[in-house]
C-alpha cells in the first residue's frame, strides 16, 4: 500500500461524515475478534481443553483508539501450567496496512511474541494473518497448525 493510500484511510476514519461506518467498522472488529477467539477455543484447541492441557479464560478489557473511539473487547489468557501463560490480546482495530492487529505472547517473555493481523477483502470473511514478531518478513496464514508451531517452539 503507498503512503498515500495509507494517508487516505486514516483520514475517511476522521470525516465527521463517516460516524455510521465508524461504529459498524468497530463492531465488525469485536466480532471478527470474537469469532477467532471461539475458533482457537472451541474448535482448535478443544482437545487440549477437554484432556485439561490447556485452560481458557476470556477477560474483557475497555479499549480507546483514535479512529473508532472507546470499546469493550476481549482477550483469550490460555493456561499451560501453573506458571505458562499464552494471551491474545486485541491491541487496534485500524492500522495504516492492515484492518486491525492482535498481539499474541507468551506472558513474561518478551521474545515470545507474534502479531496475528486481519485483513478484509471485499464482503469475504476476514483472512487472518500471522507474523512473528522478530521474523517480520515470514508472514503466514493464521491455522491450526501454524499457531501450534510457533507455541512450539516457544515451549522449546
Amino acid at each position: 500500500m503507498a503512503l498515500k493510500e495509507k494517508l487516505q484511510k486514516l483520514k475517511s476514519f476522521n470525516n465527521p461524515d463517516s460516524e455510521i461506518k465508524k461504529e459498524e467498522y468497530k463492531e465488525t472488529w469485536k466480532n471478527d475478534v470474537e469469532k477467532l477467539i471461539h475458533t482457537i477455543m472451541d474448535k482448535w484447541f478443544e482437545d487440549y481443553g477437554k484432556n485439561g492441557l490447556m485452560t481458557f479464560e476470556l477477560v474483557n478489557t475497555k479499549r480507546a483508539e483514535p479512529y473508532i473511539g472507546e470499546y469493550l473487547s476481549t482477550s483469550l489468557e490460555i493456561s499451560l501450567s501453573e506458571n505458562k501463560f499464552l494471551i491474545l490480546e486485541p491491541v487496534s482495530g485500524v492500522t495504516t496496512e492492515y484492518d486491525g492487529k492482535l498481539e499474541f505472547y507468551m506472558r513474561g517473555n518478551i521474545n515470545k511474541k507474534a502479531t496475528i493481523i486481519r485483513q478484509i477483502n471485499n464482503a469475504e470473511s476476514p483472512k487472518w494473518l500471522i507474523v512473528k514478531s522478530y521474523e517480520t518478513n515470514d508472514i503466514q496464514e493464521l491455522n491450526q497448525a501454524s499457531l501450534e508451531k510457533i507455541i512450539e517452539e516457544w515451549l522449546q
